[in-house]
């Protein structure tokens, strides 16, 4: 029997740390498969994925910026999250199709519990209006937080992004830049994957209790958490999202027992 092979699938894909953790998991449970980082720019997904449909012994793929709204987009049946948020961060194939499941917000906020911080507060902000975003910003919803302010640098995406999740979550979600009031701020952009990127986030107004947080995975600590961490911010890195929804995806996508 050949080989199970798996994907990662984004613009840029350096970052992606999937390869790694699941590949790892692979050879410790004894599972014939592995785990590839496939670099696809955004025009050519839907090719990318005709052509992954035609190859037997392919299991499915973990998507990552910026395909994650067009995967759901793609997919013939999606999950209760996917519908809500719009996106979805893992696809299976299947006879009538993809399937797509959205596991991004669950990892982070089981990441957070796993950090010993609570989802439940009055305020969060997540900055970022992209697949990630609009994850995160739902499961903290789901997970208590009485309202969530969500911002990005392209005013209509963040306006689009709003209009999504007020269709869920009405009254809760504000369309704002992070400030003293939230609990939780969290980086859904990319911007911090390179040393010279500037600081996506203005750390002046936030309070200093408040938990500031990436999801970028690649470098761990980025320069926002480091610069949060000097100004004595509480931080939570990126790679706990990924950590704490890889058994999750391992289910949905069928990787082994």
């Amino acid at each position: 029997m050949a080989r199970k092979l798996y994907a990662i699938i984004g613009d840029p894909i350096d970052q992606a740390r999937s390869p790694e953790v699941f590949n790892r998991f692979f050879s410790e449970r004894g599972v014939d498969a592995e785990m590839v980082a496939l670099h696809v720019r955004a025009d050519q997904l839907q090719a990318a994925l005709d052509g992954l449909a035609a190859i037997e012994n392919f299991g499915g793929a973990i998507i990552t910026i910026p395909h994650k709204p067009a995967a759901a987009a793609l997919a013939a049946s999606c999950s209760p999250r996917v519908r809500i948020a719009g996106v979805a961060n893992a696809l299976k194939p299947g006879a009538d199709g993809w399937s797509a499941e959205l596991f991004d917000g669950l990892g982070f906020v089981e990441g957070l519990a796993r950090g010993g911080h609570s989802a439940d507060v009055p305020s969060a902000a997540v900055v970022g209006a992209g697949g990630a975003g609009l994850a995160i910003a739902a499961a903290l919803l789901d997970a208590g937080a009485a309202r969530v302010a969500i911002d990005d640098i392209d005013t209509a995406r963040a306006a689009a992004a709003h209009r999504t999740l007020s269709t869920t979550y009405a009254g809760r979600v504000e369309q704002r830049r992070p400030g003293p009031e939230d609990a939780i701020v969290v980086n859904a952009t990319p911007v911090g994957m390179r040393a010279d990127d500037p600081l996506p986030i203005d750390l002046e107004p936030l309070a200093a209790h408040a938990l500031v947080a990436d999801a970028i995975m690649k470098p761990p600590r980025t320069r926002l958490l480091e610069e949060a961490a000097r100004r004595g911010h509480p931080t939570h890195e990126g790679r706990h999202m990924l950590d704490a929804q890889a058994d999750a995806l391992w289910r949905f996508l069928g990787m082994g027992p």
